[in-house]
């Protein structure tokens, strides 16, 4: 991995300076496999080397790495990473383990990646060591994430993600990055919770990923209305520049009849084609800013007002203007 992605992230430190638990466990076939445990800190990259390297001194190839951490230490992290993907080692998470923040940077390192159904795998930026937003290392952390073949929709919801907050990643999240799943799925709960605590249930077309994200749980009340839109500009253009090879995908008309002008970034969520648009007068002033996703067809709009959480439903006529047709 590229020194220069290491030393660009700033360190997401917690409170406690113990290093996680590291054991290897020799098995009977030539094999070893090693458990990290507890919190990511300054040195455990290179207590990981030392075990690595005296299994291989004692004639063990180290197979497996089997995690369970709230994450810790982002640039000790990637260093982990970096020896898991070099040693071509495989990365489990298993039953009812965790493994968030910097441990999915090492999970994502993975030659192969597996995870049990009760395992708790998440993502979300990158912090300072006092706790703050570093916008600069969720960048460099999506850089590194997409280095390691994370795909771009786990990713998007990792930037727009403050680091106060979770994600936790669906097994069909974690299968789109390559994962096998192990044991059985485990839905009772969600099948015996009362009709109130059901999850809702989305339509087709309807912003998915990264819209879902922000609206819901995993955007924090106490964040401004122009904080809140600068996570999702910078979320929506990261993954736009992602699909198009590096260059974000963006437009801007006018319509001189209405007085208004439109600026939006076209991307991907879940394979439909999404915009997050704001819409000005002629005095600059933003008077909307949403976020759309389209059908297959292009002639169908869901989309969900920023500012109000309000959600519509478009619809394009004959003349290819959008014209409302329901309040979702």
């Amino acid at each position: 991995m590229r020194i220069f992605l290491i030393s660009a992230i700033v360190v997401a430190a917690s409170g406690s300076c113990l290093a996680a638990e590291i054991k290897t466990i020799a098995g009977k076939d030539g094999r070893s496999l090693i458990t990290l445990s507890g919190e990511i800190n300054v040195g455990d990259a290179d207590l990981f080397k030392a075990a690595v390297k005296s299994a291989n001194d004692a004639g063990k190839f180290v197979a497996n790495i089997r995690l369970n951490s709230i994450g810790g230490n982002l640039v000790e992290g990637v260093k982990l990473a970096d020896t898991v993907r070099f040693g071509k080692i495989s990365t489990n998470v298993g039953k009812d383990a965790t493994c968030a923040s910097a441990c999915f940077l090492v999970f994502a390192a993975g030659a192969t990646k597996f995870a049990n159904y009760t395992a708790q795998i998440g993502v979300h930026g990158a912090s300072t060591s006092g706790g703050e937003e570093a916008g600069d290392g969720t960048v460099a952390m999506a850089r590194v994430a997409k280095e390691l073949g994370v795909p771009a929709a786990i990713i998007g919801r990792m930037v727009v993600t403050p680091p106060s907050e979770m994600v936790w990643l669906t097994p069909q999240d974690l299968q789109s990055m390559g994962t096998s799943m192990l044991g059985k799925p485990d839905q009772l709960a969600a099948a015996t919770s009362s009709p109130s605590a059901a999850p809702s249930q989305t339509k087709p077309g309807e912003p998915l990923q990264l819209g879902r994200d922000v609206t819901s749980q995993n955007t924090s009340a106490s964040l401004s209305p122009e904080e809140k839109w600068k996570r999702l500009v910078s979320g929506a253009v990261d993954l736009s520049a992602q699909q198009n090879g590096g260059k974000a995908r963006t437009v801007r008309n006018c319509q001189p009849e209405l007085k208004l002008c439109n600026t939006g970034v076209y991307f991907k969520l879940d394979g439909n084609d999404a915009v997050l648009l704001k819409r000005e007068d002629v005095n600059g002033y933003i008077v909307k800013k949403e976020l759309c996703t389209f059908n297959s067809y292009g002639d169908t709009r869901w989309c969900w007002n920023v500012d109000t959480d309000k959600r519509h439903r478009d619809m394009k006529d004959s003349k290819g203007e959008w014209n409302k047709v329901a309040d979702d």
